[in-house]
């Protein structure tokens, strides 16, 4: 009677509530964080990029998605469903999930069956025995839940790891297409530039036979052509690497033929000259590392229980039989039993103390990870910030030494005609206005790629999956 009784009492406790186990709440995380010593050692400047009154539903995302095409959307869409790495990451957060299932099953008992036979060869008799065994660790300290609760933290972080890789190949999908598409205009400026050197090279021919002009200023031009062949052939190398690498994110056979447009969208949206903060909290890395402060306290919690007693109950309900006749049939002796058993450590030479200390070291590890996750967010949306700046600042400068060139190499064209200059000085021009118009190309290139840079360090909303 009085063993049910305490049975009884046992499994309430049990049912009810886990004594010493505790949830993460918001105050303690809080407390978790301030204690960061990269943390402490940072001051925020008067002149901060976030706002922590605004709401991240009111920002406007029409700096970011000019850039979608409807070439660019079907690019990312196919992606999300064929990349390599996305495909093997789905099974990675398939065994994690999995392993979160089996981590719960420690708070049910387990029911085993069992079946033996021994046979005795003095008297020759045999005994057969046919059961079910079930046994549970009544989770007094929270130890199994804790156990569980970590399992899952860890699940809900790696899920977080999963949004930011899809969001990261989205992010290299937009970077490799615009890089493709800077081939192509480098591709088309080049070309342009080798059939105006061969009109050149043509009058050259004319003025030759005329005497207007001598072979020095031919073998010029024809240098400058057979120079300008070989940057084409380099340049479109390196364009048919960039499809190659874009066809790869997508799942494709990565043999360089996907055609891509061949001039830039207009960019015209201003980006906004603050964000809430709200747009950094989200962000998928660090909501991964939010969780693994979870697991961690979770962690130190089942490290404190496991130097605690611990109380199971088992039971077994089965039947034996025998070749002896007084119980000759199996099911003629039936047996049912009850028990429990607690086990408390004594002596492990201070283990069980010592990895309580590593589960709080590497909570304070975890901690630190994530402050380092925040500072690196903010350094990224600074550092996209401020080469945005530049960037749009160096393209003034750039188009406005584009149209003096031009102007400069008309001005050279007319004196050559009237004999006060010559085919060297003209070549020299066109090809400084070559290389700027290049570079033109790549700021314009790069540009894009910081706004995706900036898109993807303020959490990537409204973009990746649309």
């Amino acid at each position: 009677m009085y063993r049910k009784l305490i049975v009884l009492g046992i499994l309430s406790i049990s049912l009810s509530s886990c004594i010493g186990y505790q949830e993460p709440t918001k105050e303690t995380m809080d407390q978790l964080k301030e204690r960061s010593e990269i943390v402490f050692h940072i001051e925020i400047p008067d002149e901060w990029i976030f706002d922590r009154q605004a709401n991240s539903k009111s920002l406007s995302y029409d700096w970011i998605t000019i850039l979608k095409t409807p070439q660019l959307d079907t690019l990312i869409d196919e992606g999300m469903l064929h990349n390599a790495d996305l495909i093997i990451a789905k099974e990675k957060l398939n065994q994690v999930e999995l392993a979160m299932e089996i981590a719960g099953s420690d708070l049910y008992p387990s029911v085993n069956a069992v079946a033996n036979t021994s046979n005795n060869l003095v008297s020759d008799t045999q005994i057969r025995r046919l059961a079910l065994k079930a046994s549970w660790e009544i989770d007094l300290w929270g130890k199994n839940k804790s156990s569980q609760m970590a399992s899952t933290s860890n699940y809900f972080s790696a899920k977080h790891q999963n949004t930011l890789l899809h969001q990261s190949i989205a992010g290299m999908i937009a970077k490799a297409y615009y890089l493709n598409i800077a081939g192509n205009i480098q591709e088309d400026k080049i070309e342009s530039y080798i059939q105006k050197s061969k009109d050149l090279e043509k009058l050259y021919t004319i003025q030759k036979k005329v005497g207007t002009a001598n072979a020095l200023d031919l073998s010029t031009i024809s240098a400058e052509i057979i120079s300008l062949q070989g940057y084409l052939e380099k340049v479109r190398n390196a364009n048919a690497q960039s499809k190659r690498s874009l066809e790869l994110l997508t799942g494709k056979y990565p043999e360089g033929k996907l055609a891509t447009q061949n001039f830039f969208t207009p960019v015209k949206n201003d980006i906004p000259e603050s964000f809430p903060l709200q747009l950094l909290e989200n962000r998928s890395d660090i909501q991964a590392s939010q969780f693994q402060i979870e697991k961690a306290f979770y962690e130190v919690q089942q490290a404190r229980a496991a130097r605690l007693p611990s109380l199971s109950i088992s039971s077994s309900l089965g039947a034996a039989g025998s070749n002896v006749e007084s119980i000759n049939s199996l099911f003629s002796s039936p047996l049912l039993k009850v028990g429990s058993g607690l086990v408390s450590p004594l002596f492990n030479n201070g283990k069980l103390k010592k990895n309580v200390e590593i589960k709080n070291s590497q909570q304070k590890q975890t901690v630190e990870e994530y402050a380092k996750t925040v500072l690196n967010a903010l350094n990224e949306v600074e550092s996209s910030l401020a080469n945005l700046h530049s960037i749009e600042k160096q393209i003034t400068y750039n188009t406005q030494a584009i149209d003096e060139l031009k102007n400069n190499i008309e001005l050279t064209q007319k004196q050559i005609k009237v004999g006060s200059s010559n085919s060297f000085v003209l070549i020299r021009k066109q090809r400084d206005l070559l290389k700027n118009e290049i570079n033109l190309i790549n700021l314009e290139l790069q540009y894009r790629v910081e706004r995706i840079n900036l898109y993807m360090a303020l959490g990537a909303e409204n973009f990746i999956y649309s």
